[in-house]
């Protein structure tokens, strides 16, 4: 109570632009857990899920795949463009054969230069028309690949909102797949008043203790800029980082004390 009356008061003699004695720094700072990072997984692609391969609690290394949609769709036009490329082909050769023949009857003047360049035009068009396709399957081979779902980092699976055989569409409303938490590193957040926040330096170390002992070496990861409560008074936001072994198995919300470096 009395961190949160001081803040309080901190932060009312600096909206009236008096200044604030420097309070003593507490030993140790409540604090709260949180992930290091945050993913939201989504997709490009419209279509429906086919599998689930997590479930909330998991853990999942970086390009692990997570979801996959289903395909059909997608590789039936690419064997519909491949079939094309194929037929656009013998009309490229064909363009190739007929411009050697008009170049010969043109050498042999039989044939006016007019006829000559509409047989290179034809040729042009059949060997741009092959590019189109191969730029299709391209696409094609780029959304077969989007359609597998991976982890973008190695995380926690804090909730999945998809079922196999429902339907996606990113063009309504991005859809919300699942959502992962980063446990390497961990945040412990808490908030400090202005004169703690500005004697502070990004990099900075500080230590993290668990409720049940456990002290981990860390390092000042953000100090905020605007007044914010998140539930331990109003001030300015502190987030130390830490790195804890995987068999500590912290969950975002724990209850941690921060004790930071010695502020001349």
């Amino acid at each position: 109570m009395g961190r949160t009356r001081n803040l309080a008061l901190a932060t009312v003699l600096i909206a009236l632009g008096l200044s604030v004695p420097l309070p003593a720094v507490a030993d140790e700072l409540d604090a709260r857990l949180d992930w290091g990072e945050r993913y939201v997984i989504s997709t490009p692609l419209a279509g429906l899920v086919r599998e689930v391969r997590i479930k909330p609690g998991d853990q999942v290394e970086k390009d692990q795949v997570l979801f996959n949609l289903d395909t059909r769709r997608l590789q039936a036009d690419a064997r519909g463009l491949e079939a094309e490329r194929a037929r656009l082909r013998l009309e490229l050769a064909e363009a190739d054969r007929e411009v050697s023949r008009a170049e010969e009857l043109y050498d042999r003047t039989l044939i006016a230069i007019r006829e000559l360049e509409l047989a290179r035009i034809q040729k042009a068009m059949a060997s741009a028309r092959i590019d189109k396709v191969d730029a299709d399957l391209r696409k094609i081979r780029i959304d077969l690949d989007d359609s597998q779902i991976r982890a973008p980092a190695t995380a926690r699976v804090l909730s999945v909102t998809v079922t196999p055989g429902e339907a996606v569409s990113p063009a309504l409303a991005p859809p919300v797949l699942a959502t992962l938490g980063s446990g390497d590193p961990m945040r412990a957040t808490t908030t400090v008043d202005a004169n703690v926040a500005g004697r502070l330096q990004l990099g900075q170390s500080a230590r993290v203790r668990l409720g049940g002992g456990d002290v981990f070496d860390g390092s000042v990861a953000a100090i905020g800029w605007e007044i914010k409560d998140i539930g331990f008074g109003p001030g300015y936001r502190l987030d130390i980082v830490f790195s804890p072994p995987e068999t500590a198995a912290l969950r975002a919300g724990q209850s941690a004390h921060i004790t930071l470096p010695a502020l001349d």
